[in-house]
């Protein structure tokens, strides 16, 4: 009886999964000539939707937003799909994808990216959203790094422009997914249940290990118990470092090469390992698989660890096929089990079946000719224990409590070095910024140049209109100034009414001319109430080495500036 609820648990386990690995919840939408139209999609009721279509695609080219402005590609990659189907043969290049989406605005939106080749760098709507890894233009100068990306943003204007470099120099095999975008939160709950689902495989594998190593040691004739924890071991490293790939969540600075290298190891090293645990308890099993298994193992384990991925992943077909015909002597060894009526031979069968499907799964996604995820590890963890996911949710909070820390850092971070009112930079890390600049400066003779600027006759506006109108005409005149500079510049309120702005790299000319721009356009400003409004302004490009002198030389023409009438710049 116990024999039979077993075996109608896992059929009915291996179902659920079998359901959740290939059922496809999310609409697909497809992108026509680079563009897709979602403002009448309602992301409330049918929630997140596959990017699939037809991004347009700019071969052997790293461009940025700015540069992709006025151009337009005739070229389109079809997404999802196989980059040497696409490029007839070739994969090894570097490359810019860009796509629009036209939704609503005021709308929190995020995009999750599965894996975008070997490195990537995304921008939505012209702002950097983050990178993995380092895009190159050769195979020396990428620096490869596997991870998923959550970004999130709004529409500006209806429009969600996205531009994508990517480099796919280590990939043998490379193809893209499909990208889901959705509502902030309907994203962050993929993260969630990404990590969860890898961290609930990870606990319950690792109780089962732990059982099994403390049985080992009491029961040291029979083996079976300590190769199935190794078993266990090989499919957490497969549960951290693959899907959601935890561990690179925390060192983010892992080289490619041991992500790679462990998913290989783990792979080819199960084999030897599985056939030792039925050797345990099949006395009968043959020796020659066992043997075979092991230098097959040994031979391929070893390639792995002297060469670098693209030469191993080239032999991976020829590994998949070996692997293959050595579990399939031990499927038909265990079919005669069955059919002699040997003890345990059923529950052994079903789950060496649950585990080659999920074997043809990761050789299928790792070819490239499906699209879907790597789930070794979740019919591993379907044959080894299946009632333990309450106890891993500690994890999972673990992880999920660590990511959002990092946002509210970041968060806090950005409030604690802006003025509040103006949204330029304070004055504490003004100075900081001033210290960096004059040590590249000492260090490395890097000039610079500062801009010191003080409303004219901000009191008499105070006391006349009021506060109200005074702390509105700091925030335009602080918008002229940001949208005046470029973004290497620097700008911050150093006082009341006095703004800093920190030029590096940028000689006394150059910097006349910025802050005349700067000067006029204030000028220039309307204001509701017909408040005539101007600065004065002082230029000092740094020849010294003291913060002090050099904040106080421009200090000293700004206020040369009030002396000579006011509304002028004055140069040091």
């Amino acid at each position: 009886m116990k024999k039979r609820l077993l075996l109608v648990s896992l059929i009915f386990l291996v179902c659920c999964v079998l359901f959740i690995s290939y059922s496809n919840k999310n609409d697909n939408v497809a992108a026509y000539k680079g563009s897709i139209n979602l403002k009448k999609y309602d992301f409330n009721k049918n929630g997140v939707v596959n990017l699939q279509g037809q991004w347009e695609l700019y071969y052997n080219s790293i461009l940025t937003p700015e540069q992709l402005k006025n151009k337009r590609s005739n070229k389109y990659l079809t997404v999802p799909g196989n980059l040497k189907k696409w490029l007839n043969g070739k994969s090894n290049k570097y490359m810019t994808l860009h796509f629009k989406i036209y939704a609503q605005d005021n709308v929190v939106y995020g995009i999750r990216i599965d894996q975008m080749f070997s490195a990537s760098k995304v921008w939505v709507n012209g702002v950097l959203q983050g990178q993995v890894g380092k895009v190159g233009e050769n195979f020396s100068s990428e620096k490869a790094i596997y991870l998923p990306e959550y970004y999130y943003f709004t529409a500006q204007n209806g429009i969600i422009d996205v531009v994508i470099q990517t480099s796919a120099y280590r990939e043998i095999f490379p193809t893209i997914k499909a990208i889901k975008f959705g509502l902030k939160d309907e994203i962050m709950n993929e993260y969630i249940l990404n990590s969860s689902i890898d961290l609930i495989v990870f606990g319950g594998l690792l109780i089962v290990e732990l059982m099994f190593l403390l049985i080992s040691k009491k029961v040291k004739s029979d083996k079976s118990s300590l190769y199935f924890s190794i078993l266990c071991i090989f499919i957490q490293f497969r549960c951290l470092f693959l899907n959601e790939r935890i561990v690179i969540h925390l060192f983010p600075n892992m080289p490619f090469e041991v992500l790679s290298k462990t998913a290989a190891l783990t792979y080819y090293l199960w084999i030897p390992i599985y056939a030792l645990f039925l050797r345990e308890i099949f006395h009968d099993f043959p020796k020659k698989i066992v043997y075979v298994s092991t230098i097959f193992s040994a031979v391929f384990a070893f390639i792995c660890i002297i060469t670098n991925n693209t030469f191993y992943d080239r032999l991976s077909i020829l590994g998949q096929i070996i692997s293959g015909i050595i579990i399939c002597a031990i499927l038909v060894f265990l079919i005669m089990c069955v059919i002699k009526k040997v003890k345990e031979s059923v529950i052994s069968i079903l789950a060496l079946s649950i585990l080659i499907l999920g074997c043809i799964n990761d050789m299928l996604v790792n070819n490239g000719i499906i699209y879907g995820k790597y789930i070794f590890q979740i019919y591993m963890f379907a044959f080894a224990l299946i009632e333990t996911y309450l106890l891993t949710f500690k994890y999972s909070n673990q992880i999920i409590k660590t990511e959002k820390l990092k946002i509210e850092n970041k968060i806090m971070y950005e409030k604690s070095i802006k003025d509040p009112l103006t949204g330029l930079y304070n004055r504490n890390y003004i100075e900081e910024m001033l210290d960096e600049v004059i040590r590249n400066y000492i260090d490395n003779g890097i000039i610079f140049t500062v801009l010191m600027f003080d409303i004219d006759y901000f009191k008499i506006i105070n006391d006349t209109y009021g506060h109200l109108v005074g702390d509105k005409v700091l925030v335009c005149i602080s918008d002229i100034i940001r949208n005046d500079l470029g973004i290497e510049d620097c700008a911050g309120r150093y006082g009341g009414e006095e703004f800093i702005v920190i030029l590096p790299n940028t000689k006394e000319e150059k910097a006349i001319v910025i802050a005349e721009k700067i000067r006029e356009d204030v000028e220039n400003l309307f204001l509701e109430e017909n408040i005539k409004v101007t600065i004065s302004g002082g230029v000092y490009e740094n020849k010294g080495y003291e913060k002090r002198e050099c904040v106080g030389k421009a200090d000293k023409m700004l206020y040369s500036a009030k002396e000579k009438g006011r509304n002028r710049i004055e140069i040091y």
